[in-house]
């Protein structure tokens, strides 16, 4: 049985896109109740409308909802948790692009600080040592968290936050108390919006330069979506895993950690357990 089903769930930036999909396929998986946020309001409707359509009116809402806001995101948990009084499955996925740097306080609130934000909150509903039953939190970064790309230093810096703080909340230490696998997604580039801006039409060049492969630069959304469907069913607390070039998820947590051994070693240091 699907992990998903008859579970309560929570995706932001779920108007469009990944986030879209993935509301979709969590409602296909059978989940009870999909509450998806984001600010854009028109494609949010329209969702919404067509949820209601192929789901019934009490499967699904749209919730608008600026994430970097703590008010209005903590307003949005509280609502779900209101009706439900439960709160099984949260996917961090809202995130903003964009090459200019000037521009860096919002890319910092939405990609980091909201995912840190959501994920306190869903902690604090959900685990076991907060009252709650367990769940799980999957938040969403790139590969962007593993070859940072130059030309968007403050987007690729935010990804490699996520990546770090969901591996350390989701570690042993805090996975024994609070029954919440915390996973991280590293997601390629994928055929969705936010790659269609000007300011970043050289985005695709970084990632295929050395690629020895022909593999397609740009994912389909379904593939990103099928591959968080199945890290959801089947990841571990604080484990990796990567999603790209139209293949299914891979976990990539012992690379990971062997790339931070690697360098602790060479510099004489001890990693915590």
């Amino acid at each position: 049985m699907s992990l998903v089903e008859e579970k309560v769930c929570i995706v932001t930036g779920g108007a469009a896109g990944v986030g879209a999909g993935i509301v979709k396929t969590l409602l296909w998986e059978n989940a009870r109740f999909v509450a998806f946020l984001d600010i854009a309001e028109r494609e949010g409707s329209f969702l919404e409308a067509e949820l209601f359509a192929k789901f019934g009116a009490l499967r699904a809402k749209f919730i608008k909802c600026d994430i970097s806001d703590e008010e209005q995101l903590g307003a949005a948990f509280r609502q779900v948790f209101d009706k439900y009084r439960r709160l099984d499955i949260v996917v961090n996925n809202a995130a903003v692009l964009s090459a200019d740097d000037h521009a860096y306080k919002k890319i910092v609130d939405v990609n980091f600080s909201a995912t840190v934000n959501s994920t306190l909150n869903a902690l604090d509903i959900m685990g076991v040592d907060k009252g709650g039953k367990g769940g799980t939190v999957v938040n969403v970064s790139t590969l962007l968290a593993l070859r940072p790309k130059p030309s968007l230093p403050v987007y690729s810096a935010t990804k490699i936050a996520v990546l770090q703080f969901s591996n350390s909340i989701g570690a042993e230490f805090y996975y024994s108390k609070s029954q919440v696998r915390v996973l991280t997604v590293c997601l390629g580039p994928t055929d969705t919006a936010i790659l269609q801006k000007p300011n970043i039409s050289n985005l695709d060049k970084d990632f295929t330069q050395n690629q020895t492969t022909q593999a397609p630069v740009r994912q389909r959304v379904e593939s990103a979506v099928n591959g968080i469907i199945e890290v959801i069913n089947k990841g571990e607390s604080s484990s990796t895993w990567m999603i790209a070039n139209d293949k299914p998820a891979v976990n990539i947590t012992q690379n990971i950690l062997g790339g931070f051994q690697t360098m602790t070693d060479s510099l004489g240091l001890t990693l915590d357990k």
